[in-house]
């Protein structure tokens, strides 16, 4: 799935923005469809801690609570959406699948279900921050 622009997208509501789990933070500065605000904290800070060419995904992977990019996304309250399957057996022993998809605070999804997704149990939607948290945040 290696250049997949199907995942590569910008979403907004009125609370959030979506980015989908292809994009690299290089084609977030690119686009206009990101806020000014969210290019500058990855140009001045996240930069820092991880490469430009990285998807915001692997570096959601990587990260660790001393990095002050952690902090960040801990006040743009960043959200988790993915998606695993279960297996349930019914009344009469008959194995069901089932598809459970959350969506997590980041904090809550690096404790519980970072290593489903290093083993390919769980598969990562998309990425979202709060853009209240990207109001209070100045530069």
């Amino acid at each position: 799935m290696k250049d997949n622009n199907d995942f590569k997208y910008v979403i907004q509501d009125t609370g959030h923005i979506f980015f989908g789990k292809e994009l690299t933070y290089a084609e977030m500065m690119d686009r206009d469809d990101v806020p000014f605000k969210f290019q500058a904290i990855t140009g001045s800070y996240f930069s820092k801690d991880t490469d430009l060419s990285n998807r915001i995904v692997d570096h959601l992977m990587k990260i660790t609570k001393e990095e002050f990019s952690y902090r960040i996304y801990e006040q743009l309250k960043l959200q988790v959406r993915f998606f695993y399957k279960e297996e349930k057996i019914g009344l009469f022993g008959k194995k069901k699948i089932r598809w459970i998809h959350k969506t997590l605070k980041m904090q809550e999804f690096l404790q519980n279900y970072k290593e489903m997704v290093e083993r390919e149990e769980a598969t990562i939607e998309d990425i979202s921050i709060s853009k209240l948290g990207l109001m209070t945040i100045s530069i």
